[in-house]
């Protein structure tokens, strides 16, 4: 049976590990603390996408997943970074990877490990096997949102062909673009105001052209949807991820009909908000949902990404902690017990 973008898993105990982001010794430290305890080293292991960019070894931590994943021991699914990278995007944390970006990256993320020549086709041929969600009795995982109309838009596609969906994704919003000169405009304003969507102090104006384009991406692609989650247009930018947005993630779960159970990353979670917790942009998705509750409208979702991509941060400006604020955690399923890769465990809130 051919395997498709809509993975299907039959009932078994889990193990779902966050976005990593390039942090090999998060990765290497978690994995130990599954593979030491007798009752979860043989579990099947779930990832759930932003393998890399932004942390110090992205190679490393692919090569770890891939042979996972190659002895069945894991299932790993895409993330927005993934499909980025098979895309050709090279953005902020890319430069692992892209040329055209390892200048830019070096203030923020060196030293970072980089991509040889012969290791970078064997990583796009990696990322291009894998699949978008997975749906298993009574659970649901992807990376970002699960929308049901773009969960059945992808769920008969065979892996292997997410190169062509993403073409074939392209070119419809380049077809919805032309109207009014859409992606023209886009374009021009991209390449005009290159160096000041990067720049926290030097913003450019309000890119109408810019905000357009960004919200029909997200309308009308089912891969943005689930990868990148839920968006709309805000009316004031925000500097995040070192560039300058104008659409802002919205809490999809919230008004979700489906009470299933969904299992995603992505979105930035802190298991600890500290004394000014609005000052954590993504983290207000989050406000007044205790740090290892289930939430949305049936208490049916799960954030299991604790925000290891930041950590680049710490090593810029270290703050003498022993301990790192930003975590990696694998969330057990059936249990709902949460295990980090500091040792730390404790059992999730469960649904009321």
């Amino acid at each position: 049976m051919t395997s498709t973008l809509v993975h299907t898993l039959p009932e078994q105990p889990l193990a779902i590990i966050g976005d990593i982001h390039g942090e090999i010794q998060a990765l290497d430290a978690l994995l130990r603390q599954l593979d030491e305890d007798p009752a979860l080293r043989d579990r099947r292991l779930v990832f759930i996408g932003d393998l890399c960019d932004r942390g110090p070894d992205s190679v490393a931590v692919i090569a770890r997943v891939q042979e996972l994943v190659d002895r069945g021991r894991a299932t790993a699914i895409l993330g927005n970074h993934e499909i980025n990278l098979l895309a050709n995007d090279a953005k902020d944390g890319s430069g692992w990877f892209f040329d055209s970006r390892a200048a830019s990256d070096a203030p923020y993320y060196a030293p970072f490990t980089r991509a040889t020549a012969s290791q970078r086709p064997e990583i796009r041929d990696f990322f291009r096997s894998l699949p978008l969600a997975i749906r298993m009795p009574g659970l649901r995982i992807v990376h970002a949102a699960w929308d049901e109309a773009a969960i059945e838009s992808v769920a008969r596609i065979p892996c292997g062909n997410i190169l062509e969906l993403i073409h074939e994704c392209d070119l419809r919003i380049q077809r919805l673009a032309r109207e009014n000169d859409l992606r023209a405009r886009y374009l021009a304003e991209r390449e005009r105001w290159a160096r000041e969507l990067e720049d926290p102090d030097d913003p450019p104006p309000y890119l109408d052209a810019v905000a357009d384009y960004e919200l029909l991406q997200q309308q009308h692609n089912p891969i943005k949807r689930m990868t990148s989650g839920i968006e709309a247009r805000c009316g004031q930018p925000f500097y995040s991820g070192h560039r300058w947005r104008y659409s802002d993630r919205i809490a999809w779960w919230d008004v979700e009909r489906d009470p299933t159970p969904v299992v995603f990353g992505h979105y930035w979670r802190l298991f600890d908000p500290g004394s000014h917790p609005d000052a954590w942009r993504y983290g207000r998705l989050f406000r007044g949902v205790a740090p290892t509750a289930w939430h949305g409208a049936h208490h049916q979702a799960y954030c299991i990404d604790y925000s290891v991509g930041a950590r680049w941060s710490e090593r810029r400006h270290p703050t003498g902690e022993a301990a790192s604020r930003y975590r990696l955690a694998a969330l057990l399923w059936p249990e709902r017990r949460l295990v980090f890769d500091d040792g730390q465990g404790l059992e999730t809130i469960r649904p009321a």
